[in-house]
């Protein structure tokens, strides 16, 4: 066990600079587009996405995922959550967006969060 202790600190030492992640809420108003970013430093990297609608309309939003290359991931249409993992074939910059332009009057609050592991195994 003495010996376990100081690879165990190195390791935890460590994962803040592995796993990057960030967690949020934000109120989408009716005919609006959002988008956030991260970027990802390591190629096969793993990049976690989740999100939630918590109010308005009817729970529903739309989303795209795209890369750095600009080419879209991953989307769909009138979702109310969504919970994926892909792997990052590119360095650089992802970009999450939601759109709530199918509303006309409803504002939608939408929490995610989107996670980057570096971490290698291998």
């Amino acid at each position: 066990m003495p010996r376990l202790l100081p690879t165990l600190t190195l390791l935890l030492t460590l994962l803040p600079h592995l796993l990057t992640a960030t967690a949020l809420t934000y109120k989408l108003a009716a005919h609006e587009k959002a988008c956030f970013f991260t970027d990802v430093t390591q190629r096969s990297a793993k990049v976690a996405f989740y999100f939630a609608v918590q109010s308005g309309g009817a729970f529903d939003i739309d989303y795209t995922v795209f890369g750095p290359n600009e080419r879209s991931i991953m989307q769909g249409n009138k979702e109310r959550q969504g919970d994926f993992v892909f792997t990052a074939n590119d360095v650089g910059q992802y970009r999450f967006c939601f759109g709530n332009e199918m509303s006309s009057f409803s504002e939608k609050v939408v929490d995610f969060e989107v996670a980057v592991s570096d971490l290698c195994v291998v």
